[in-house]
């Protein structure tokens, strides 16, 4: 993912998570359901006070085994989004 798309995901988290903090039920879905959208729920339970393993984990079991499969994906978690935003733009031209 670009910066820029890893700067969407957090916004969508953020806007998941005020949601969520407001008693609203919250859809997120994508063409699979697997990696995007568990990248956006993942990164919305951390904003709920997670840390990036146990929000896998949660996506995992309530969604499929096969969720957030993409290892750059969790890697961003783990890293945290910020952070991980500040590294893939060092690649940018």
């Amino acid at each position: 993912m670009s910066a820029d798309q890893l700067d969407t995901v957090q916004q969508l988290a953020d806007t998941a998570l005020l949601a969520v903090e407001h008693g609203r039920n919250v859809l997120v879905r994508c063409h699979s359901g697997y990696n995007r959208s568990g990248l956006v729920v993942a990164q919305t339970l951390i904003g709920l006070g997670y840390d990036a393993p146990a929000a896998i984990d949660l996506v995992r079991s309530r969604r499929s085994p096969w969720a957030l499969n993409n290892r750059v994906f969790t890697q961003y978690l783990e890293a945290g989004l910020g952070v991980a935003q500040l590294l893939v733009g060092l690649d940018a031209p």
